[in-house]
């Protein structure tokens, strides 16, 4: 009897064991926390994603995890084999070629984009094309976006069609917004700081926090010539809009228990200064309620190449881009796009998940 008893003492609290949380703590090289890791299953099925300290407070029993982020190299972890959670990732080598500015009125960005529409934790639509984009030099917008993508969706699935299309307009607002960086915005933009009531304070060398009156809503890095921020953007906004008077969006926020977060990643001149003509990568992420349950959108928006050009020379680029990636381009030209322009690959996870898809859209 006593040897039942004690045999059942142990499974009690080897369930129990088996029941408690797994938090894990994403960082970088240098011990950088990095906020918005999605975290999947190795089926591709999302688990949760970093909040702005890199740390996500459950992989909800999950043995191995895939970490994805736009700035670093996707990663398949073991979670036993972790000490105290702690998980570092690796920077990716992003290798952009170097510019010569000339007397040229455009600065051209040719942006690859990537977004996921997760509904709960099940992926619902993937979107990913290329969109050609020129700046004035004064980072005034200009020229009419040509946007060429690829995506699942389509009459036969209204669903997936419609959160492709929310995933397309997503990346277009996003290219064509200015290409000040944030932290630039922060420190030197009165009207930025008096909409946001944020200021900077530096914590060492190489890292600062934004704060609005309500506490901490952003980091910034400096780090071997790379500089990333991340903000929390929803708090940010919610604040903002009660301070403000702007009460309407301020209950649609709150209502829909909506969230945004922010990353971008620059690299940064032999005199210390963010150029906007050094952009890397963003990554943008959305969540919020909705009657289908909660909304996540994620896009990651990579340079695939820059320079300085004319008009004709950026119609001609255009219509080259235009010519030979047409509207409804394949997993596998979009790999050969990908490989060329030094993209990093899709985890294999996510890959996973997206082929799943091929089994409700039929695409290819």
């Amino acid at each position: 009897m006593e040897k039942k008893i004690f045999a059942l003492v142990i499974f009690v609290i080897m369930t129990s064991l088996s029941m408690q949380a797994q938090k894990i703590h994403v960082v970088d090289d240098n011990g950088n926390d990095i906020p918005l890791v999605s975290v999947l299953t190795e089926d591709g099925v999302l688990i949760g994603t970093t909040d702005i300290d890199g740390v996500l407070a459950d992989v909800k029993g999950a043995r191995k995890i895939a970490l994805t982020h736009v700035a670093f190299k996707p990663q398949l972890v073991n979670v036993a084999s972790l000490k105290d959670g702690r998980v570092t990732m690796e920077s990716v080598d992003y290798g952009l070629t170097e510019i010569v500015v000339e007397p040229k009125p455009y600065y051209y960005i040719e942006y690859y984009f990537r977004g996921f529409s997760y509904i709960g934790d099940s992926l619902r639509a993937y979107a990913a094309g290329i969109i050609p984009t020129a700046h004035e030099i004064q980072n005034k917008y200009k020229a009419k976006t040509r946007f060429n993508a690829w995506a699942f969706g389509g009459a036969a699935n209204k669903a997936l069609a419609w959160n492709t299309q929310d995933l397309q307009i997503k990346a277009e607002k996003g290219v064509k917004s200015s290409l000040i960086p944030i932290e630039t915005a922060a420190r030197d933009i009165a009207k930025f700081q008096d909409y946001y009531k944020v200021s900077i304070e530096q914590e060492n060398d190489n890292r600062w926090v934004l704060r609005n009156p309500e506490g901490e809503v952003g980091h910034f890095y400096h780090d071997d010539n790379i500089y990333r921020a991340t903000l929390d953007g929803g708090r940010m906004q919610i604040y903002a809009n009660k301070v403000n008077g702007e009460a309407k969006m301020q209950k649609l926020r709150e209502d829909r228990n909506y969230e945004y977060q922010y990353t971008e990643v620059y690299s940064i001149d032999d005199d210390g200064k963010i150029q906007p003509y050094n952009k890397i990568m963003e990554l943008d992420h959305w969540e919020y309620d909705s009657k289908k349950g909660r909304n996540i959108l994620v896009l990651y928006l990579y340079v695939a190449d820059h320079d300085y050009m004319n008009d004709d020379e950026f119609k001609a680029r255009s219509k080259e881009l235009n010519k030979g990636h047409s509207g409804d381009m394949s997993l596998e030209e979009l790999t050969e796009y990908e490989r060329t322009h030094n993209i990093p690959a899709l985890a294999p996870e996510q890959l996973k998940a997206i082929q799943e898809l091929t089994k409700q859209t039929g695409k290819k």
